[in-house]
């Protein structure tokens, strides 16, 4: 887990280059503090640069940017490959060499033995810029999850990229998106490809951006390759292949040279990692927990059931509303971009610093792959809604007297944006027009002119899975995830999305896959025999903060409250009245405030 940058221009000066990387890496180097590097060549067209985090050989081996023997080839890497060592076992089958024990070599010889077919076979979390000088190309590659962010500019036949958007910003890109405070408002992030800035973009997941160097000419492709798997229809057979392909992925997320833990929230899913991660390290695992004085947040009971079990070395930390308070302008200066989420995860990352810990493994996957959210029953009604009611009835439902209604609208756009906005959305068109002083037709056209690939599941429970993971995972919770934990330079890993465990799951016919009485019972039942029954037979609390509470006295909530924009002030004491979710709150400060 590392940050990188970049530039690739025929016309840019080397010691232009040099400096603008440099400003660039300097200001990502929370993400990136063990060290750094340069590389520049190619007549000076190319320059990478890498801040270090180290986790796998921590040698000075390891450093980056990193060429492989030939020098033929050079990576600037973020990320990790968790299954390098089969990789790298084949690779020396085939007779390549190394020069380093590190998962970063593995990369730069699988390409130079597969070309672009490397990258579909790399199982893990990763962005990387490779440069082949025989081709005369490089290449921007990202993980098929969308685990790790890499965001690019290209004007001018110049190529810029970067693991943060504030690394764009020291460099004077100050421009913003004229249409990022709808999209925002309406989804409560900014959905990908489009960033707050104007003329930079992220690298869709599971894809890569060939740069032709002379030519000065780029394409994007899809690496992902689909796979062929038997459809396992038997209760038993899903329960032992869950378990088995779980265990192998934890297994691999915890290889490390560096100190690993589990967060252990007091959840099913964190549970079972813990439990996974424990059968490797026993005794020896470190696990993590945030605790609060408010009792209808608080999950201490369970977390200790579990530490217990494990007999893991658990470190709690209560967290109150002075401690929000005091690092309150701290986390929210740490989002790389507006965000309505992601404040637990600074604060846990924050523990895992204190601790010593350099990554920890996260429950983060559970609920998308195997239906803890509502929107899998939900799902069934609105695709009733969507195909029998018109546009101008489904249109109408933003007038609804009942508020919880109005987001119905965006079925009108008979798209999976509407389907995502009508479950998860923030602020129904007319809400959003009235926040902005717009015309509300202005904010229709913005949000219908954002485009998503389709999603071709036609069965309920498997589209809501696919628009879960491709929304909301990929835009809130993986992005919040990589910005907040980086800012103290802690690497989260998440087992339930490896490769193999997903290509695993998505094996099983949805009957079994999705529990009609119990959430994520597949999950559960392959489980319960080393689950304790008070952590899978209660209600959800999911990963959440008392700031329903906290925020109300928070100079923040008194500014809204006093805007002079009517709405704003409006929505303002909706929150007040705990009529209004405190992520409604966030989302009008960054509105109103950037």
């Amino acid at each position: 887990m590392c940050r990188i940058a970049g530039q690739v221009s025929l016309n840019t000066h080397a010691d232009q280059k040099r400096r603008l990387v440099n400003r660039m890496c300097l200001a990502m180097q929370h993400g990136g503090p063990d060290g750094e590097g340069l590389f520049l060549a190619d007549k000076n067209s190319i320059c990478f640069g890498h801040r270090r985090l180290a986790l796998i050989d921590l040698s000075a081996d390891g450093t980056q940017p990193m060429q492989d023997i030939t020098e033929n080839y050079t990576v600037t890497f973020n990320g990790e490959i968790y299954n390098y060592l089969e990789l790298k076992a084949e690779l020396q089958n085939l007779g390549y060499q190394f020069k380093t024990k590190s998962d970063t070599e593995v990369i730069l010889v699988a390409y130079a033995s597969w070309g672009t077919n490397a990258f579909h076979r790399f199982n893990g979390m990763f962005a990387f810029a490779l440069y082949d000088k025989r081709l005369q190309k490089v290449f921007l590659v990202r993980d098929g999850s969308g685990m790790k962010p890499l965001y690019y500019h290209i004007k001018n036949k110049e190529l810029i990229f970067a693991s943060e958007i504030r690394a764009f910003r020291e460099i004077g890109f100050s421009q913003n998106r004229p249409d990022w405070k709808i999209l925002f408002l309406a989804f409560g992030f900014i959905p990908e490809p489009v960033t707050i800035l104007d003329q930079v973009l992220m690298l869709p997941k599971g894809s890569f951006l060939e740069w032709k160097i002379d030519a000065e000419t780029y394409r994007t492709s899809s690496y992902l390759q689909p796979k062929t798997v038997q459809l396992i229809c038997n209760q038993k057979e899903a329960e032992q292949l869950v378990q088995q392909k779980l265990h192998k992925a934890v297994n691999r997320h915890l290889i490390a040279d560096a100190p690993i833990g589990v967060f252990l929230s007091g959840g099913i899913d964190s549970g079972i990692i813990a439990l996974e991660a424990s059968a490797v390290k026993g005794k020896a695992l470190h696990t993590l927990s945030l605790t609060f004085e408010e009792a209808g947040y608080d999950e201490s009971k369970f977390q200790q059931i579990m530490a217990t079990k494990l007999g893991s070395r658990h470190q709690q930390q209560q967290i109150t509303a002075a401690d929000f308070n005091e690092q309150a302008t701290a986390i929210l200066q740490a989002m790389d971009q507006p965000s309505a989420d992601g404040i637990n995860t600074w604060l846990v990352a924050k523990l895992a610093q204190k601790q010593g810990l350099k990554a920890v493994l996260s429950g983060l996957g559970g609920d998308e792959l195997f239906g803890g959210y509502p929107s899998f029953k939900r799902m069934h009604l609105l695709k009733k809604m969507e195909s029998q009611l018109s546009i101008s009835v489904l249109k109408w439902f933003q007038q609804s007297p009942k508020e919880a209604y109005q987001k119905l609208a965006y079925l009108s756009l008979r798209s999976e944006v509407g389907y995502y906005l009508a479950l998860r959305g923030y602020f129904a068109p007319h809400q959003i027009a009235a926040i902005l002083n717009i015309p509300v037709k202005e904010v229709w056209a913005k949000i219908s002119e954002f485009k998503y690939p389709a999603i071709t599941e036609t069965n309920p429970e498997l589209f809501a899975a696919n628009l879960e993971q491709d929304f909301y995972m990929k835009n809130q919770l993986l992005r919040d995830t990589d910005a907040m934990s980086m800012q103290h330079g802690i690497e989260i890993r998440m087992p339930f999305l490896d490769t193999e465990f997903l290509l695993a799951v998505n094996s099983i016919s949805s009957n079994l896959r999705f529990d009609k009485k119990l959430a994520k019972g597949l999950l559960v039942r392959s489980y319960q025999q080393q689950l304790p029954a008070t952590i899978w037979n209660r209600k959800k609390m999911g990963f959440s903060f008392p700031l329903q509470k906290w925020l109300k006295q928070h100079p923040l909530t008194v500014k809204l409250n006093t805007s002079t924009n009517l709405a704003v002030a409006s929505f303002t004491q909706r929150f007040l009245q705990d009529k209004m979710h405190w992520s409604k709150l966030l989302a009008l400060h960054f509105a109103a405030n950037t």
